[in-house]
C-alpha cells in the first residue's frame, strides 16, 4: 500500500470512529457517568460525616434506623421537621419524659452536643446538613418478630377495624392517610418504633412535650386510654414504608 492509499484508509477509519460518537451509546455512557458521580456525591455527603462524628449514630442507629431503646428511627423524615426538632431539643424548647434508665429522653442529645457552658457544638449549617442527609436515607422496615428487640404482634381483624377508626378520628387530619403523608411541619409516623410512639403520645398527653405543633394534639390524646395508645402504636409501627 502506497502513502496515498494509507492516508485514505486512515481518513476513512477516523470518519467511522468519529461517527460512532453520534450513536445512542454515547448518551448512555454519559448517563452512567452522571449516575456514578451522583452516587459518589451521596457517599461523601457532609451530613453523613457529621451524623457519625456527632455521636447521633450511638442512639439513632446507622443510617438513622434501628435505634436503641425508645429513641426514634429518624431516616426519611421530612428535612425541615428534622432540623426544627434538633434545634428545639438543643435549645431546650423540646423536652421528653423519663426513659427506662431514669433519664430524660432528650438529655443524651443535649449532653453530646451542648457544652456545660451552654454552647452548642454544631452550627445551624451543620444541623441543616445532617437533616438533609437523614431525609434522603431509606426508611426503616417494620420490626420482625423474633429478630428485633421490639417485635410487632399482628393485630386481629377486630383490632384493625377499631384502630383504623381511632386513627381516622384522632390522627389522620394532620398525619395523613395511612400516616404516610403528613401536613407540613408534622412527622411521618408510619413505620416508627412502637415504644417511641407510645412514649411521645404519653408525653403529649401529660403536656411534657410542648414545642412546635404539639398543642394541636392535646384535645385529641387527652382521653386516650393506655390500651388505645398501645393499639395505635402497634398499628402505626406495623405499616411498611419501604413498599
Amino acid at each position: 500500500m502506497n502513502k496515498f492509499s494509507t492516508l485514505i484508509a486512515v481518513t476513512i477509519s477516523a470518519g467511522i470512529l468519529g461517527g460512532l460518537s453520534a450513536l445512542p451509546i454515547a448518551p448512555n455512557l454519559a448517563l452512567s457517568k452522571a449516575f456514578a458521580q451522583e452516587t459518589e456525591k451521596k457517599k461523601r455527603h457532609p451530613g453523613k460525616r457529621l451524623y457519625q462524628r456527632s455521636t447521633c449514630m450511638a442512639c439513632h442507629g446507622k443510617g438513622g434506623i434501628r435505634s436503641i431503646q425508645d429513641y426514634p428511627n429518624v431516616a426519611a423524615q421530612p428535612e425541615k421537621y428534622i432540623y426544627k426538632q434538633i434545634k428545639d431539643i438543643l435549645s431546650g424548647k423540646r423536652v421528653g419524659g423519663i426513659d427506662s434508665a431514669g433519664a430524660m429522653r432528650t438529655q443524651p442529645m443535649v449532653g453530646a452536643l451542648v457544652t456545660a457552658e451552654g454552647e452548642v457544638r454544631v452550627t445551624d449549617e451543620q444541623i441543616a446538613q445532617i437533616a438533609n442527609w437523614l431525609s434522603l436515607q431509606p426508611p426503616a422496615p417494620p420490626a420482625v418478630p423474633d429478630e428485633d428487640a421490639e417485635p410487632v404482634t399482628p393485630l386481629s381483624e377486630a383490632q384493625l377495624k377499631e384502630v383504623k377508626k381511632l386513627y381516622k378520628k384522632n390522627c389522620r387530619a394532620c398525619h395523613g392517610k395511612n400516616a404516610l403523608k403528613p401536613l407540613k411541619g408534622y412527622p411521618v409516623i408510619a413505620g416508627q418504633k412502637k415504644a417511641y410512639i407510645v412514649a411521645q403520645i404519653n408525653d403529649v398527653k401529660n403536656k411534657i412535650r410542648t414545642n412546635g405543633k404539639i398543642k394541636s394534639m392535646y384535645p385529641k390524646v387527652k382521653k386516650l386510654t393506655d390500651e388505645q395508645i398501645d393499639l395505635l402504636a402497634s398499628y402505626l409501627s406495623s405499616i411498611d414504608r419501604t413498599k
